[in-house]
């Protein structure tokens, strides 16, 4: 008796530890069938599967990342913010998780320190993970902090440069760079860095649109025909290159080749446009750069001595929404 009464408490933690066991078994049964109805797309089903494991393993990291990716799905994004927290309290060396919450506090609008710190505890995770330095660097450069009106272009090119320094022949690294550097205004570091973009990968047409961009906004306009003219080689089915080709073919008096570059943009975006379902509003992307060419296109005839030809863009353009147009039609077509 007086070992029995001994080994009582040993008894009790071997069936506590049992009980806790078959509670994470069933748990995890509850989150395996989670993820086949997600992968089905019965977020239904899925939720409730992630109740039952979470009502049971209410800790669990996985179920609560589940829930997060669920919700935040959903809309639901307060309620995905909570999840992803428990998540990371549970498993807080997980670098996908920072990256996820970084995401929603983004979405939601919070302040940039959360975004950015964690942004930061996901590089600190995996810091040879280029993808977390690029979606930093991006969010960065794609929004203003709270002291400047203007995107921090110079922290966007340190967290770039910082992926480059263990990964040199990436050449998207260069890509994005070059972007930063040249909207920090160092005009040459940037066409430098889009040189050794163009280097590593020359079949990019991308690459070789940046160069162009950055040629023609400097007023190389000789060089910027140049880029977009081999950019159009690799894809001929980009409105902007033409548009852009167009645009140095101008500003270098070349009004009639202007007129044929614009006139394939204009061809290409009214495709897009047409192959659509449903009517698209004035504020479409594709619009708004349409009845932008259409100026340009009215200009180039304006400018070879054919203002009355030009007259049929600019119109077009005005009944597209382009109240700039009315300007040109009173100039030009009285």
């Amino acid at each position: 008796m007086a070992l029995y009464k001994k080994n009582i408490p040993l008894v009790i933690l071997l069936l506590l530890a049992f009980v806790a066991a078959v509670a994470q078994e069933q748990a995890m049964n509850h989150i395996i069938a989670a993820r086949e109805y997600l992968l089905a797309d019965n977020t239904t089903r899925a939720k409730q599967e992630l109740d039952s494991a979470l009502a049971i393993a209410p800790n669990n990291a996985l179920a609560n990342a589940l829930m997060g990716d669920l919700l935040n799905n959903r809309g639901n994004y307060l309620k995905a913010l909570l999840s992803y927290d428990k998540a990371i309290l549970a498993n807080p060396n997980d670098a996908e998780l920072y990256l996820k919450r970084a995401r929603l506090h983004d979405k939601l609008n919070n302040h940039q320190a959360y975004i950015i710190g964690d942004y930061d505890r996901a590089i600190a995770l995996a810091p040879r993970n280029t993808a977390y330095y690029i979606e930093k660097a991006q969010y960065i450069a794609g929004s203003a902090s709270s002291s400047s009106s203007r995107p921090d272009y110079p922290t966007a090119v340190t967290t770039i440069s910082q992926a480059i320094t263990f990964n040199q022949e990436k050449a998207e690294l260069y890509y994005l760079r070059s972007k930063y550097l040249f909207g920090a205004g160092q005009n040459l570091a940037a066409l430098a860095d889009i040189n050794k973009a163009i280097t590593l990968n020359q079949a990019s047409d991308k690459y070789m649109a940046q160069k162009g961009y950055i040629n023609f906004m400097i007023g190389n306009y000789r060089n910027a025909l140049a880029d977009y003219t081999r950019a159009i080689r690799i894809n001929d089915r980009n409105p902007t290159y033409h548009e852009f080709k167009g645009h140095a073919n101008y500003n270098l008096s070349r009004y009639a080749a202007a007129y044929d570059d614009y006139s394939i943009g204009i061809d290409l975006l009214i495709r897009d446009i047409t192959g659509r379902k449903g009517r698209i509003n004035n504020d479409d992307p594709a619009n708004k750069q349409l009845r932008r060419i259409l100026l340009y296109r009215g200009m180039s005839l304006v400018q070879e001595g054919k203002p009355y030809d030009g007259c049929d863009d600019f119109k077009r353009a005005y009944r597209m929404g382009e109240t700039k147009a009315r300007n040109y039609m009173r100039k030009y077509c009285n």
